[in-house]
């Protein structure tokens, strides 16, 4: 099993940015003590959902503070930068720290971003894959020349610094779409799978297509690293947890007013017309509602439970995990690591060595 450590940077408004980041760093540097595996850094643009613009760059300090720890993008937004900048970020990043960056990229879902960048949105899909051709050709060393639709170079380039990890750094993707999971199949890309309110069925038979998809390309999918990734709060008692659900539902009625077809935007992007996260649904959220089926908030009985369903029905072997969620404070926060290192984490690597000796029977 492993375990990771997931910052959304969604709490701006209620503590200074400088505490922010000094608790952040704090918990990601306690965490690596205590056994997390990985920390991963997103990217959002413009609102207080998510206030990290750049999680290469923050990668970057992290790569400092920490020496084993794994440090993960979720992710870097393709058609916001220019890939051989995208590329010289990643190598610089798995220069500093040892060969230890994990990353995932996305084409992005939130109209505002687009339209902040001026970018179209309808052309997500095609700016991603062309940025991924060009990203992996130059993070692989290979020197050239490029003519694309959206990004041209006439002379051979090459990047420096080198990653150190070969080809290049693991590749983790963030996909809702079929075309998406077949880019992510045909480069042998992990995918990162965050559920929320998703029918679990249905997240179930998309990473079962991926799964075929990328055999169809000669790659084994289940070779790789395939995390799921959940909010999770643990508190001795489920009346404690369940009194910190208003966290996790701020969290979502915000997020309604962001994704695809959100009130005021109601014209769907070309390609963005199955997205999973239905605005009018995450806006009529009730504290019940994410209690029962958005977090994995509890005892540590409770959250057992919970994450061993995830175990059954997706295969989960690497959890990435979102604790300091909402406003939840920073001791808050560390005493749900505390919890979660000494009674979760012990529970489900027996279920994991459960599940590993049924299955060699």
């Amino acid at each position: 099993m492993k375990f990771g450590l997931f910052y959304l940077f969604s709490d701006f408004g209620n503590i200074s940015q400088q505490k922010l980041f000094d608790e952040v760093l704090e918990e990601i540097e306690v965490g690596e003590t205590m056994g997390f595996d990985s920390v991963w850094l997103p990217e959002h643009h413009f609102e207080i959902y998510g206030m990290l613009g750049n999680p290469l760059l923050l990668a970057a300090a992290v790569a400092q503070r920490t020496k084993t720890m794994k440090i993960g993008t979720a992710i870097v937004v393709l058609p916001f930068q220019h890939p051989l900048r995208t590329a010289e970020d990643a190598a610089t990043v798995d220069a500093l720290s040892g060969g230890r960056l994990l990353l995932g990229v996305g084409r992005g879902y939130q109209p505002p971003e687009f339209d902040g960048f001026g970018l179209n949105q309808d052309e997500s899909s095609e700016m991603f894959e062309e940025s991924l051709e060009i990203i992996t050709r130059a993070l692989s060393g290979e020197k050239f020349a490029y003519e694309g639709k959206f990004w041209q170079f006439k002379d051979a380039i090459e990047i420096y610094p080198k990653a150190l990890q070969k080809p290049y750094p693991p590749l983790y993707v963030a996909s809702v779409s079929r075309r998406s999971l077949d880019a992510a199949a045909r480069y042998n890309m992990s995918l990162l799978r965050a559920p929320q309110f998703s029918n679990l069925d249905s997240v179930a038979d998309a990473f079962d297509e991926y799964v075929k998809l990328a055999k169809g390309y000669g790659h084994d999918a289940l070779a790789l690293d395939q995390p799921v990734s959940l909010r999770v709060h643990v508190a001795p008692t489920d009346e404690e947890a369940k009194a910190q659900t208003e966290h996790a539902l701020w969290f979502y009625h915000l997020l309604a007013k962001l994704v695809p077809g959100a009130k005021g935007r109601e014209t769907v992007p070309k390609g963005y017309e199955k997205y999973p996260l239905n605005p009018d649904s995450l806006a009529n959220l009730t504290l019940e509602d994410v209690w029962e089926r958005g977090t994995v908030f509890g005892s540590p009985e409770r959250v057992i439970d919970i994450m061993k369903m995830y175990m059954h029905k997706l295969g989960a072997r690497n959890f990435i995990i979102q604790m300091r969620v909402g406003g939840l404070e920073h001791h808050q926060v560390q005493r749900s690591m505390e919890l979660f290192t000494n009674e979760v984490m012990p529970a489900l690597r027996a279920e994991e060595a459960r599940l590993d000796a049924v299955a060699a029977e």
